[in-house]
């Protein structure tokens, strides 16, 4: 029963799954965003100096998943569901509620460029899987010489085994990774490794 209830859902997956040309004629295609920046900036704070590259398969607006348990190195997408913008715009926005200076504190000097590695839900059994999202960041003083060169991962997983539960676990590692990047500068500062950016 476990392994007929399975082959089930993976039927399911293979169903939203497609081309778009496939999905005309099955019905409205539903478009998801990363949600709103809860709480937004504080007032007085100021926002970090940062851009999204994203570009190949981000360039589309498919919402990417794979079968991590019965084929890891094949990429799928959901045919009744897609991202509303672009996703590393997507990404912009929701990171911008998040990355900013205190107000009264010091501010740095670099611009933090971000790109985009990874995006997309990853199912390590038919019924369970995670967002996973992976950033390249660059920071880069104001004319150009990198400081600090990382790769930063995150992964959160997914409250139900489809496209809506993959978006809100990509909305969850977006934050989360918010907080990798926020204490990656903290740590830069007091260490003396981003020196640079502070002078």
């Amino acid at each position: 029963m476990r392994l007929l209830a399975g082959f089930l859902i993976v039927l399911g997956l293979a169903a939203c799954a497609g081309p778009a040309s496939y999905r005309n004629g099955q019905g409205p295609v539903v478009q998801y965003d990363l949600g709103g920046g809860e709480g937004g900036v504080p007032r007085n704070a100021r926002p970090w100096r940062f851009s999204v590259l994203a570009t190949g398969p981000f360039e589309e607006r498919a919402m990417r998943y794979r079968l991590a348990y019965a084929d890891p190195a094949r990429v799928m997408e959901y045919a009744q569901s897609r991202w509303a913008s672009l996703p590393g715009d997507l990404l912009e926005r929701r990171l911008e509620s998040r990355l900013f200076w205190p107000d009264g504190g010091p501010v740095s000097q670099c611009i933090t460029s971000l790109e985009l590695r990874r995006f997309e839900q990853v199912f390590d059994a038919p019924a369970s899987s995670a967002g996973v999202l992976v950033l390249r960041a660059k920071l880069r003083q104001p004319g150009g010489a990198v400081v600090d060169d990382r790769v930063f991962a995150q992964q959160e997983p997914a409250p139900s085994p489809d496209a809506a539960g993959g978006v809100r676990a990509l909305a969850a590692a977006t934050d989360g990774m918010a907080l990798q990047l926020l204490a990656w500068q903290q740590q830069g500062r007091e260490s003396g490794l981003h020196r640079l950016c502070w002078e």
